[in-house]
């Protein structure tokens, strides 16, 4: 694998704001084939907050587009967390400024944490990927570099035909409309704006892959788990990430962000996997998952004993 010259950010994409990052690092490059970088990427470890997104429209408009969903999530990082109203912040903004000749738009994966649990919220085919090492107590014959598992779902056509079964994996990996995206931020006239969330729990040495479709297109999962068990320093990978792209032929942007577990996760820590379409009209505030079940079980008891009370009324009436 060669080595590759990567520049940190595009032009006019803010640094992550953790200058000396220790759990996390990302970094970019325009590829071989495109004249400018239209992605941007963006974290901040004090805050738990992580963006990838990649802009779409050719020229400038992709990177304003990217560039415009990074400036929405820093604002709302610093004030209120609701990153679902800042990405259709973004989204409005865009829709806004498109005129006749010129449509901006941009895909966008987002991770935002809480304290053992993390919540993705991503629109089109940038992704989460969640590596895992290898168990040293476990036969690791098969998964030597630990395994990989994509927990975005791309908003693509070719995603459609996967899930329609018209085809298996293997062919959507080389299909000709594998760039073909089905929703994006901005892009068309459409007000609205349908973000999907996914909520997880950390466990012991995992880390976190945020990537543009200029990586996931171009190398192989293991390839990327190969690349992570080797390198233990996250600007390191990155680089390497971006390298391998490029060795495949860095025909896009291509942007990648790595991040840890936090050092204080459990290594049995339970993994809840709640992935959950939100609709169009809903903006709220992410809740911890480990809120929830209580709750639940609060209600469903109140609920017993009310109808035990009126059961008990209608027999002694």
């Amino acid at each position: 694998m060669s080595e590759a010259k990567v520049r940190e950010r595009p032009s006019g994409v803010s640094q992550p704001a953790v200058s000396a990052a220790k759990r996390s690092a990302g970094a970019t490059h325009t590829g071989y084939r495109r004249e400018q970088n239209e992605d941007a990427f963006w974290g901040d470890e004090t805050r738990g907050i992580w963006v990838v997104a990649d802009g779409l429209g050719g020229h400038q408009a992709g990177e304003i587009a990217s560039q415009t969903v990074v400036e929405e999530i820093q604002r709302s990082s610093a004030t209120d967390r609701h990153y679902e109203q800042a990405l259709r912040r973004a989204h409005a903004l865009l829709i806004g400024e498109e005129n006749t000749t010129t449509a901006m738009g941009t895909t966008a994966v987002v991770v935002a944490e809480d304290g053992g649990y993390f919540h993705i919220f991503w629109v089109g085919d940038s992704r989460a990927y969640l590596w895992t090492p290898p168990a040293a107590d476990q036969d690791n014959t098969h998964f030597p570099h630990g395994t990989l598992k994509q927990l975005t779902v791309d908003h693509s056509y070719v995603q459609m035909l996967v899930d329609s079964g018209a085809i298996n994996q293997e062919e959507a990996a080389s299909h000709p409309n594998r760039h073909v995206i089905t929703r994006c931020i901005g892009g068309s006239t459409n007000p609205s704006l349908e973000i999907d969330r996914a909520s997880f729990s950390w466990s012991a040495g995992q880390r976190l892959v945020l990537c543009s479709d200029g990586l996931s297109n171009e190398v192989s999962e293991a390839e990327i788990c190969q690349v992570l068990a080797g390198n233990a320093d996250n600007q390191r990978a990155s680089e390497l990430l971006i390298a391998a792209a490029l060795d495949a032929g860095g025909r896009d942007n291509i942007t990648v962000q790595v991040i840890n577990s936090p050092e204080d996760v459990t290594p049995d820590s339970e993994n809840r996997n709640s992935r959950t379409p939100m609709q169009a009209t809903e903006s709220r505030q992410f809740f911890p998952a480990r809120v929830t079940l209580p709750l639940r079980v609060a209600t469903l008891a109140i609920i017993f004993s009310l109808s035990a009370y009126a059961a008990w009324q209608l027999l002694n009436g």
